[in-house]
């Protein structure tokens, strides 16, 4: 992008408040920025069909899908976004997902402004970003990293996410409206991730999931 180029900017949060406070925190700090925003990965695919940005910042969980999935198709597109994941999630699995999947940058919402600031010009200057905070943890996680691949690392994007929802204690219902799916269908995912990784009890679930850095 020439230098003297106006950012164009796309937000995608499923909280409102958050879309506003990103939006206004952008254009402070990048005066000439275009900046739209999107509820929904639904909403954020139309826009961005119809619009070429350079940044997307892309929630990792959202209302009607998961961010890795939007992460995915935005990709896809004919001139994509660089994105840079913008999440409260910091497990080590997550990033990693996440950068798989095309993620230029990750930031988490309790990173201070600046940073998010930082993320933005890295991407666009064709760098990598992550949070200082936990980039440090990412580092620690990599050195322990056990060649062997992981029981977690065979599920699915949404699998993933039900485990680390279960891990916290949520029943089939609560994680099921978290993740705009019916209990049915959480309830496959669960069967699903279970034999998949070995585990069976929620106790299992727990202390897997903090034995791997995922809560």
């Amino acid at each position: 992008m020439p230098p003297d180029k106006p950012l164009n900017i796309l937000i995608v949060d499923d909280h409102a408040l958050v879309r506003e406070a990103f939006s206004a925190m952008l254009k402070v700090e990048f005066r000439d920025a275009t900046v739209s925003s999107a509820g929904t990965c639904s909403e954020a695919m139309l826009l961005a069909r119809q619009t070429d940005y350079d940044i997307a910042l892309v929630d990792i969980e959202l209302g009607d899908r998961s961010g890795l999935e939007l992460t995915t198709e935005l990709r896809m597109l004919a001139s994509p976004p660089r994105i840079i994941a913008v999440s409260m999630h910091q497990e080590e699995t997550f990033v990693t997902r996440t950068m798989q999947l095309g993620a230029r940058s990750y930031v988490t919402k309790d990173a201070p402004p600046h940073e998010l600031f930082d993320a933005v010009r890295a991407t666009m200057s064709g760098r990598t970003y992550i949070s200082r905070e936990l980039a440090q943890r990412f580092a620690d996680f990599s050195i322990r990293k056990s060649a062997v691949r992981r029981g977690h690392q065979k599920l699915s994007n949404r699998e993933l996410e039900v485990l680390m929802q279960l891990a916290r204690g949520k029943s089939l219902k609560q994680v099921a409206q978290d993740l705009s799916l019916s209990p049915r269908t959480v309830a496959v995912h669960k069967h699903n991730l279970c034999r998949k990784t070995g585990l069976k009890g929620s106790i299992d679930l727990l202390r897997y999931c903090q034995s791997n850095g995922l809560v």
